[in-house]
This record gives C-alpha cells, sequence and structure tokens, in this order.
C-alpha cells in the first residue's frame, strides 16, 4: 500500500493550504498549528486554549470568537479536528454551558497533514546537511537491531523508526549534492554567489561526506549482510509487539512499511547502489567543477557569457513598446537585416575611362595568419591562477580542527545519560565544542525517534528532551549557559571495529 501512496492522495485534506486569500490560509494555518501543539500536552483544547497557543505560534491578528468558532467548524467539515462535548460540565446558562462543554481535538488524519506541511515549510529553507558520520550511524542501528533481536527485542521497534530517519537523512544528502553538482552545469557561472555557494557544497560532500563514507562502506555491508541471513521479517515481525499497535488491523501495514524500509536501506548500500553511486560521482563532480572554472575563464576573456547575452537580448526585446521596434532590437542582434542587391542592366551605356594595358604579372608576397572563430578579448589572455596551495592548506585546516574538535568531545564523554549540570565548570574549549554538538543534535532532532544525534571523529552526542517547559541554568568556567531541560549521553565511537572494517 505505501509503494501506491500517490494514488490515495485526497485533495480535500489540503485544501486548507491552498486558499487564494492569505488572509484566510493563514487563520486556518495558524489554528491547526495551535491543535498541533495542543495535542501534545492535553487530549482536547478548549477555545480558550486554543486562543493562547495562537499567540504561542506567533498568530497576533485579532480574531473574534465568532470567527475562531467558524473556522473550527470549517475544519470539522473537512475531518481535520474533531469536536467534544464534556456533559458533565456545570452549567450557569444555556449559551455558556455551550460555551463550556465544547473542545477540540485534531483527528488522525489531521495530525499527519499538519505535520506534514510543517515539516515542508520548514526543511524548504534548511541548510545543507552532510553529516560525516552519517553512515557511522546506520551501521550503529543495524548492529543494535541484531543484538536487540537476541536480547531485548522490546527496542526493535525504537531501532527500526531510526532506520527510517537514516533513510530520509540519506536522500536530503544526496539531492543536496546533486543540486549542487546541477547549479555548476546549468545555471550562470559568471554569477559569484551562486558558483561561490555550489563549489563550497561541492567541496564539503567531497572532504568530508564521501571521505568517511568510502571508510565505513565495507562495515555496514557486513551488518545488514547478517542481518539479513537473520531475516528482515524475522526483525519486523519480534518487533511489532513493542510498537505499541493500539488498532490491531494495522499491524499489516506496519509490518509491510518497516519491511519496506530495510529493504530500501539494503538497496542503498548494496553494491553499484546509491552510496556507490554517489561516491562515483564525485569524481565527476571535480571534472564539472573544473568545468564550470574553465567556463569562467573564457567568459572573462571574451567579456561575456552567451546565457548573458541571451538575458540581454530578452530585456532590450521586453523593452520595446512596439512589435516593430521589437523586430529591429531582434535584426540588429542576429543581424538579420534585409540585403539590398546590385542589379546590373542588360547593356551598358557607360563607357570606360580608360583601358588597362596587358603587362608582366607583379609577384606580391602575402602571409596567412590563423584566426579563431568568436569574439576573444584583444590582448593575451590570463591565465588561470594556480589554487593547490590554498586548497591544500584549507584541507588541512578542516582536518585540523575536525581532529582538535574530537580531541576535546573526548574529555565530554559521560557515564550514562545525565543532565546539563553534569559539565558545571566546564572550560572555554570544551563549552564550545559541547554548544556545537548540542546545536547539531537539536537540528537534526526527529520527533518520530524522541531523540537527535551528532557526531565528531571519536565521539557521538545523544540528546533526549526532558521535563518539557523547565529551564535549567548550568554555571560555566567563562560564564552561565541557560537552556531548556536536555537528557545527553556522549559515548566513544567503536574504534577497533572501524580499524578492523579498514584493513578488511
Amino acid at each position: 500500500m505505501a509503494a501506491t501512496w500517490w494514488k490515495r492522495i485526497e485533495p480535500r485534506l489540503w485544501r486548507f493550504a491552498a486558499e487564494p486569500a492569505d488572509s484566510v490560509r493563514e487563520r486556518y494555518a495558524a489554528v491547526l498549528g495551535a491543535l498541533l501543539v495542543a495535542s501534545t500536552r492535553t487530549p482536547t483544547a478548549t477555545m480558550a486554549d486554543v486562543r493562547t497557543l495562537l499567540s504561542d505560534v506567533g498568530y497576533d491578528d485579532p480574531l473574534t470568537t465568532e470567527d475562531l468558532r467558524d473556522v473550527l467548524d470549517h475544519l470539522a467539515r473537512s475531518e481535520l479536528v474533531k469536536v467534544f462535548r464534556d456533559y458533565t460540565a456545570p452549567v450557569a446558562s444555556l449559551g455558556e454551558g455551550v460555551r463550556r462543554q465544547e473542545a477540540w481535538t485534531l483527528t488522525k488524519q489531521g495530525r499527519v497533514v499538519v505535520g506534514a506541511v510543517h515539516d515542508a515549510m520548514t526543511n524548504i529553507d534548511r541548510s545543507l546537511q552532510l553529516p560525516p558520520r552519517l553512515v557511522d550511524s546506520v551501521e550503529d542501528t543495524v548492529r543494535r537491531l541484531r543484538a536487540h533481536l537476541d536480547g531485548n527485542a522490546e527496542l526493535l521497534a525504537t531501532d527500526l523508526a531510526q532506520v527510517r530517519g537514516h533513510l530520509e537523512q540519506l536522500q536530503s544528502a544526496t539531492g543536496d549534492f546533486y543540486e549542487a553538482v546541477a547549479a555548476l552545469i546549468q545555471h550562470d557561472v559568471t554569477d559569484d554567489a551562486m558558483f561561490t555557494a555550489s563549489r563550497e557544497r561541492i567541496l564539503v560532500a567531497l572532504r568530508q561526506f564521501t571521505k568517511h563514507t568510502e571508510r565505513s562502506l565495507t562495515r555496514v555491508r557486513r551488518a545488514l549482510v547478517e542481518l539479513h541471513e537473520v531475516g528482515y521479517e524475522v526483525v519486523v515481525e519480534r518487533a511489532v509487539a513493542s510498537a505499541g499497535l493500539i488498532d490491531a488491523s494495522g499491524q499489516q501495514a506496519w509490518l509491510d512499511e518497516q519491511r519496506q524500509h530495510l529493504d530500501a536501506l539494503d538497496v542503498w548500500f548494496r553494491p553499484r547502489g546509491s552510496i556507490d553511486r554517489l561516491i562515483d560521482s564525485a569524481a565527476g563532480a571535480i571534472q564539472t567543477l573544473l568545468g564550470a572554472i574553465e567556463r569562467r575563464f573564457y567568459a572573462t576573456t571574451r567579456g561575456t557569457d552567451l546565457g548573458a547575452d541571451f538575458r540581454q537580448v530578452a530585456r532590450m526585446l521586453h523593452a520595446q513598446t512596439s512589435e516593430a521596434g521589437a523586430h529591429q532590437v531582434f535584426a540588429a542582434a542576429f543581424g538579420m537585416w534585409p540585403a539590398h542587391h546590385p542589379r546590373r542592366p542588360d547593356t551598358e551605356d557607360i563607357t570606360p575611362a580608360l583601358t588597362t594595358a596587358a603587362g608582366a604579372t607583379c609577384p606580391v608576397q602575402v602571409t596567412l595568419h590563423e584566426t579563431e572563430r568568436g569574439a576573444h578579448a584583444a590582448g593575451r589572455p590570463r591565465k588561470v591562477a594556480d589554487v593547490t596551495a590554498d586548497r591544500e592548506a584549507a584541507e588541512a585546516d578542516t582536518m585540523a580542527e575536525l581532529t582538535r574538535m574530537a580531541d576535546l568531545s573526548a574529555n565530554l564523554v559521560t557515564p550514562g545519560v545525565v543532565t546539563l549540570t553534569y559539565f558545571t565548570g566546564l572550560d572555554a574549549d570544551h563549552t564550545a565544542v559541547l554548544a556545537t554538538l548540542l546545536e547539531e543534535a537539536l537540528a537534526a532532532f526527529d520527533v518520530g525517534v524522541g531523540s537527535g544525534c551528532a557526531f565528531t571523529l571519536q565521539c557521538q552526542l545523544r540528546l533526549w528532551v526532558g521535563e518539557p517547559g523547565r529551564t535549567v541554568a548550568v554555571r560555566l568556567a567563562e560564564g552561565t549557559l541557560t537552556a531548556p531541560d536536555l537528557r545527553v549521553e556522549v559515548t566513544v565511537l567503536d574504534h577497533d571495529a572501524a580499524a578492523e572494517g579498514e584493513v578488511a
């Protein structure tokens, strides 16, 4: 059923996001966003609760009680919101009784749809994410699946949820990389902002992502082979008991979905799969980058770029007030003027002024020079600067920074899951590394799994949400860190397994 999801799209579920009026669309989305927040705090939300949560989600436009009720009724008719009544509530009057008895909550499909729209709008402007130890994290998850299958089957459902998160991260990272390569091929390389951004994105992928991916690929494949020998069906069937499925009729759909996730992960890492194609395309990206540099060089020597020429002609055509003027501009740009051919009369009535006498031929020496086609600028072309030393220095600086962070993070290893107060008195260098890891883990927080991860070359930081709404103040060596209540665990990555995989 999941393979044909595109056949089961119901337009009415997404109609609130397609309202032509901005104010109406924003009002519907804000109310749904408020109810999405409420669904994580209470079973139902009264009208007063919804009005309070509207301010929390950033909707400050004035909204009367009648308008809010109309919005809720409309969303209820769209089957995104469900209304509840508490008939045991005390009643002082008929009108007050109706108001106090009503409460709203998102339906199951409403919660899924609103969450999907929220994630889509959040990810549109997200920055590039190429975690250098993503493949190592995939290996850890696969090995945990194998270990929990024998000893702790209650954690299999959580591990399978992490498999889905890894698939999304792999798709996101690969899409960003290919988008950067396509930008260098198709876009105007004379645009400094576009060229610099795409070049940096490709170089980051080449330096970190593909480098660490090649190192860890053998170990991931070995772990997947071991899990495949046990059987993906056996894994998901053992996990269904700990999935917490309330509706027994949905067990088969859940089993099919988890099996598809494991099959998809196997397709990513099988020989000549998506990961191998990504590594192979890294070499092609170098050629693409060199080609873009060459195009920039020749565009500079001849004064412009072909794409810029056509865009300038298009702007000139658009600026004309009449069709005749546009035709004149087009003819001037492409040299398509009407030709005037002189016609010789049948009879000549002009007598030549003089007659050239026949004589001996006069030899003349002519030197032929080969000329290039195209409008190259005069003078000696400029040479492309040799940036080998600068590139090697930048790579050395990057590796030195990664090594420094790895060494500092090794001192942050915790004895288990701790609160942020564990790091009281931390010095400035270790505080900077801890803050960086916390930011990366929060940015990669997976709501479905309930945790977020960040990596260095030696360590892994994983965090969970503590008591909601509570903040903690941690006194450090150079100030006080105020942050939400989090649970943190810093562990050392298994370097013995890494060394074994590299030797193999």
